[in-house]
């Protein structure tokens, strides 16, 4: 009897001394688990801050090719573009033949578009915003859109993420796995084209790498990528954008930009309607 009680009493100390040994682990996972954004260094509204700093300018001119993609159909589009601070912006298409001389004009939330066709100014509202803007996967309501995102949105920070990203070295891109921040945006105010946003900023240089566009229900409506990455003085800008529409088939729409200028002066009446009919 005396020998089983003394095994008794020594597994019992055992567990007691074992339990002494691993609470204090369990209690610094579960404080390292309850931290969650706290172990960031920076938040979600500093990342998306930095990257309005780094995606916006007073002035900017540049020359696109747009490359539409449907089903095994691609098209061609070539246009030049001047932007003043974030809700200015003039765009012409320069080919091809059926497209040139189209020209829209955004006035912060106002955009019109001419058509040489018919000699006329059309402004573009309600649900034609919506729409297709010249059959591309970007809608008149992407193009509308200030690049201030937290005017709009409340931002937080998720996680960290290896995410695949292009950059320049001279006539050629070169592929790097970055490592990026992953910040979601959701909505504080009801007029917005997409409740919820996840963006993938790089975490060195806060230029988007890739964005995740959902509906208010959850639903998830397009993608956009980045890459291209060239600096421009002090300034990281991506030269390459392509976004896809989830809600159309086999459909995706890529944005070459081929020459870009920044801070450069900008003859005020380009952002005129009367610069739309000449």
């Amino acid at each position: 009897m005396k020998s089983k009680i003394k095994f008794q009493d020594t597994r019992n100390n055992d567990q007691t001394n074992s339990q002494l040994v691993i609470a204090p682990w369990l209690l610094v996972i579960i404080w390292l688990l309850s931290l969650g954004n706290w172990s960031f260094a920076i938040t979600g509204e500093e990342i998306i801050n930095k990257v309005d700093a780094n995606m916006t300018f007073k002035t900017a001119r540049s020359e696109s090719k747009m490359v539409i993609h449907v089903d095994q159909e691609v098209r061609e589009k070539t246009m030049v573009s001047y932007d003043r601070g974030t809700d200015t912006g003039y765009a012409e298409f320069l080919s091809p033949a059926r497209d040139k001389g189209v020209k829209y004009l955004k006035i912060k939330d106002n955009m019109w578009m001419y058509l040489p066709s018919v000699d006329k100014i059309i402004k573009i509202s309600g649900a034609m915003l919506r729409q297709s803007m010249m059959g591309s996967d970007f809608s008149y309501e992407d193009a509308l859109e200030s690049t201030k995102l937290l005017e709009k949105y409340t931002a937080t920070l998720i996680s960290e993420e290896v995410v695949p990203l292009t950059f320049r070295q001279g006539e050629k891109t070169v592929t790097k796995q970055r490592l990026c921040y992953v910040v979601d945006l959701t909505a504080k105010v009801k007029d917005v084209t997409y409740f919820r946003r996840v963006v993938y900023v790089d975490k060195e240089l806060f230029v988007p790498a890739r964005e995740d566009l959902f509906a208010m229900s959850g639903k998830k409506l397009k993608e956009m990528a980045m890459g291209d990455i060239k600096r421009f003085g002090a300034r990281y800008y991506p030269m390459y954008m392509m976004m896809s529409n989830l809600l159309r088939a086999n459909s995706k729409t890529e944005m070459y930009i081929t020459k870009a200028e920044f801070d450069i002066p900008v003859d005020p009446k380009v952002f005129t309607q009367g610069n739309l009919t000449k």
